[in-house]
């Protein structure tokens, strides 16, 4: 005889729908029971901004000083070359010419010689003056330094030109009483003749004068 086949479990009952699945889900926006609802803050929470207790406060920045303008550098000098050898010797000549017109002035102690003297020292200081500027207008065509010597032969030149040039117009207004004075100096052979000698040329350029 044949085993009895096994009943069939039973079936599974089928499962019960999820009333409204909706429900069970939490709905979008809706809060859970206990959460927080969106900005709210929470209980000991501190609030934004406000400063935490023991906290450094936040020191306001201190404006800072703009700095100093930068200073422009200044050109740096632009170095001249020295004169050429000819310019340097035209303005060495012109010095030898005026220290020898100022020279031969001072040395005159003879009025006999006087107005050749006088006329040489004028020429020799005019032509000083001359050389002396023609120097420095060719330093400075050329771009160079112009020679010292030249500004002081100029001055000099100028001096001895002023001083032969009044001699030689003393000779011209008071000629007739220097010859005297030079006649009387050449017979004069003590210091009492030359010294009477000087006192007549005095008295005769004063009567000159005064009857001018």
């Amino acid at each position: 005889m044949a085993p009895p086949h096994p009943a069939p479990p039973d079936p599974a009952p089928p499962p019960a729908k999820e009333s409204g699945t909706e429900q069970s889900r939490a709905e979008p926006g809706a809060a859970e029971p206990g959460a927080a609802e969106p900005g709210a803050a929470e209980p000991g929470a501190a609030e934004p901004g406000a400063a935490e207790p023991g906290a450094a406060k936040p020191t306001a920045a201190k404006p800072t000083a703009p700095p100093p303008a930068a200073i422009p550098a200044r050109p740096k000098a632009r170095s001249v070359p020295p004169a050429d050898a000819a310019t340097r010797q035209r303005a060495v000549a012109a010095l030898f010419l005026a220290l020898l017109s100022l020279f031969g002035l001072l040395g005159l102690n003879n009025l006999q010689r006087g107005i050749p003297i006088a006329a040489f020292a004028l020429v020799a200081g005019a032509l000083a003056v001359w050389l002396g500027s023609t120097s420095i207008s060719r330093a400075r065509r050329g771009g160079t330094m112009s020679p010292r010597s030249s500004v002081t032969a100029i001055a000099i030149g100028a001096i001895g030109v002023l001083l032969s040039g009044l001699l030689l117009v003393g000779f011209a207004a008071f000629g007739k009483q220097v010859a005297t004075y030079t006649q009387c100096l050449s017979g004069a052979n003590t210091i009492a003749a030359q010294q009477a000698c000087k006192d007549q040329l005095v008295h005769a350029v004063e009567g000159r004068a005064s009857s001018r």
